[in-house]
């Protein structure tokens, strides 16, 4: 299974530019696909594998928006075969070939299970961070702010989880899932799951919706976990995605948060392998959807 654009520029022949797991798109040479011209900001959009074979396209909050068969893009777009992406002046088509029948579609959870040594069961430190009041802003703002927004607030969060060695697993919607492979018995992704997660937090209060009263926040639910990490073809070629109970749990962690009106909870699980030194505040027991057993649920000290 592989992926690619042809680029149709505005003068010169169009090309083809293969896609791996991420490819970037922008105005500078330092892009996977470099689109030279004034309306095309330095970071424009990137297209990223998701759920191990199909591909997403997230415009990074670019001056002139993304298009994908004319519809501007807000929240990360699928692409399928034949999608048409405009970018200024330029026309760029995704093509995929799956190697499969066509109709037939690789199930990740199969993959997953499969014999072909392409999965790994790991332990991980999960972060979803959802938007609050998405959708009434969405509602409220024009398109083009809502999407220039959106894609600012993608750029830099997904910046935090790399800088700090994370792994942005997807994007669904207004929500982020990110996760830290446990390589030690001492909590240290723990430990910078949860900073990189406060970094957010900091992030989120420096923003407005465009006025100052219309504060931009967040929510952001941790948990730690065993997960299973499939690939499909190549390890090298495409990104992994996690899948399993641990994940589930983390995204029922965030109801629980609403329930409690906090921006930040944890899970015992997560709670148990921090480092020693953090100030916890013990919400009780909760019982979330689809799960048989209690879950205890965790907040810091003084934060909201």
């Amino acid at each position: 299974m592989s992926a690619k654009l042809r680029v149709y520029p505005p003068l010169g022949e169009p090309f083809d530019k293969t896609i791996a797991n991420t490819a970037t798109i922008g105005r500078t040479g330092d892009n996977t696909v470099p689109l030279p011209g004034n309306h095309v900001s330095r970071q424009h959009a990137i297209v990223r594998c998701h759920n191990a074979y199909q591909y997403q396209i997230m415009d990074l909050g670019s001056r002139n928006g993304t298009f994908v068969n004319d519809q501007r893009v807000i929240m990360p777009v699928t692409l399928e075969t034949g999608s048409r992406i405009r970018i200024a002046d330029y026309e760029l088509v995704f093509d995929q070939d799956s190697g499969e029948e066509e109709g037939e579609h690789v199930d990740a959870t199969l993959a997953a299970l499969s014999s072909d040594g392409s999965h790994a069961v790991l332990s991980v430190a999960i972060l979803v961070c959802d938007i609050r009041g998405f959708t009434p802003m969405a509602e409220k703002l024009g398109e083009q702010k809502i999407a220039h927004l959106l894609g600012n607030w993608f750029r830099d969060t997904g910046n935090i989880v790399h800088s700090a060695g994370g792994i942005i697993d997807k994007y669904i919607g207004d929500a982020l899932l990110a996760y830290w492979p446990a390589r030690d018995q001492e909590g240290t992704e723990s430990a910078i799951c949860l900073d990189s997660s406060l970094a957010i937090l900091q992030l989120a209060a420096s923003r407005t919706w465009g006025e100052p009263d219309q504060p931009f926040r967040v929510g952001i639910a941790l948990h730690f976990g065993r997960v299973t990490s499939s690939n499909i073809g190549q390890v090298a070629m495409r990104d992994a995605t996690i899948i399993g109970d641990a994940v589930n749990t983390a995204f029922r962690l965030e109801g629980v948060m609403k329930l409690l009106n906090q921006n930040l909870v944890m899970s015992q699980d997560f709670a148990t392998v921090l480092p020693e030194g953090r100030n916890l505040a013990d919400f009780g027991e909760f019982q979330l959807k689809g799960k048989s057993q209690l879950v205890r649920v965790y907040g810091l000290e003084g934060l909201g």
